[in-house]
């Protein structure tokens, strides 16, 4: 078995791993990223909407953008609307895959290494070294490097020998599946019992006529998803209907810890995804960002111990904790709450100046808006102890 050496070892390709290995390597560091799949990008399950905010500090080349989104419609459990129209971009689709090669490819031309088709097995943390183990044409192979990432996705169970990482208890499904649909413009979002119970379904257009639907739940996703197509508010625009579904789970809450010696874990691997929207490119990429700020400072004193990488976690709970905190609250209170509740919260947030606010808030940024909700409209239809 053959050892070889880089500074920095990422295990994951993904638009985190990738953007982690890219700020490193533009600072000197030798990178090498490891995926699992033959190509970056495959097999994605994602919408692919990504804030302007994000869009716009990442400088994506052309074509990476589908579609600008600046309407969301909201669809309660009778089918009435609530519809929100800004004035400027909310969001853009992008596709997906070529985001993540297009990210891939940044930390390339800092010079960093990708190794494709290479699952990593398991890793090893020693006094001197972070060390993965992987099968790569056709033999075992051995790398090391002075710490590693791990970008894997919500996977981290999977790799063997992560200290103290365990993979979040609390996760929903998401699934969705290509559609081609009449008459569609704004992001579409369902709400009930039957459609997504405690969480939502949603129509996300792309080009042309082409969409993706999906949805979130706790469990029987396929089940859910075939009977969201058959929806007539969906069925009676629906052209065709992709033969795939794709599904994956994802995390609500975060991981007990992610440093250790030589290790940070960053994105979903982290558990840093909105509970709201199961959205976590924009927050694993701000993580990103103070993994590699960490990660330097480690490079710089020479220590790459925990007591040196925690910054990495004080940082990132700092920045965007109470955000997930909120995510989560939000979450909890609307899977306890009727399709009746559901649809007089809707009535209420058309006249109850919920529109003036929704017109402040960013796009990736909840908690106020889930604080004004809970305080002004929630409240209103909970029952009183």
């Amino acid at each position: 078995m053959r050892d070889r050496k880089h500074d920095i070892i990422v295990v994951g390709a993904g638009p985190v791993g990738s953007y982690t290995a890219y700020l490193l390597a533009q600072k000197g560091l030798d990178v090498g990223i490891f995926e699992r799949n033959s190509s970056v990008g495959d097999d994605v399950n994602c919408t692919g909407i990504i804030s302007a905010e994000c869009l716009g500090n990442l400088h994506m080349p052309e074509g990476v953008a589908m579609r600008q989104i600046d309407s969301i419609r909201a669809v309660s459990p009778t089918g009435n609307c609530l519809r929100y129209h800004s004035c400027s971009p909310l969001a853009y689709v992008v596709d997906r895959s070529l985001f993540d090669r297009e990210m891939n490819a940044m930390a390339e031309r800092e010079g960093a290494t990708t190794y494709l088709s290479s699952r990593v097995d398991g890793i090893e943390i020693t006094r001197s070294a972070f060390k993965v183990r992987l099968q790569r044409e056709g033999s075992d192979q051995e790398f090391s490097s002075r710490i590693g990432v791990a970008a894997t996705g919500f996977e981290l169970n999977n790799l063997r020998g992560l200290p103290g990482n365990k993979k979040p208890m609390d996760f929903m499904f998401g699934i969705q599946t290509d559609v081609t649909m009449e008459d569609i413009g704004d992001i579409e979002v369902y709400f009930g019992e039957d459609v997504a119970p405690g969480s939502f379904a949603w129509v996300v257009p792309a080009d042309g006529k082409s969409a993706k639907a999906g949805l979130i739940v706790k469990k029987d996703p396929v089940k859910f998803l075939k009977n969201f197509l058959q929806n007539p508010l969906i069925a009676q625009r629906l052209i065709a209907c992709g033969s795939r579904m794709r599904c994956s789970p994802i995390p609500m809450k975060r991981i007990a810890r992610s440093y250790a010696d030589r290790l940070v874990v960053v994105g979903e691997a982290a558990g840093q995804v909105k509970a709201t929207t199961g959205g976590g490119i924009y927050f694993g990429l701000l993580c990103a960002e103070i993994a590699a700020n960490a990660i330097l400072k480690a490079f710089g004193c020479g220590d790459y111990s925990g007591k040196i990488l925690r910054e990495y976690e004080t940082e990132w709970r700092k920045r965007i904790e109470p955000e997930l905190k909120a995510g989560v609250m939000l979450r909890n209170i609307f899977s306890k709450i009727s399709d009746r509740q559901i649809d007089i919260l809707m009535d209420l947030a058309r006249k109850d100046g919920i529109m003036p606010l929704a017109e402040k808030a960013r796009f990736d940024w909840h908690k106020d808006l889930a604080s004004h909700l809970v305080r002004h409209l929630i409240s209103k239809i909970l029952p009183r102890n």
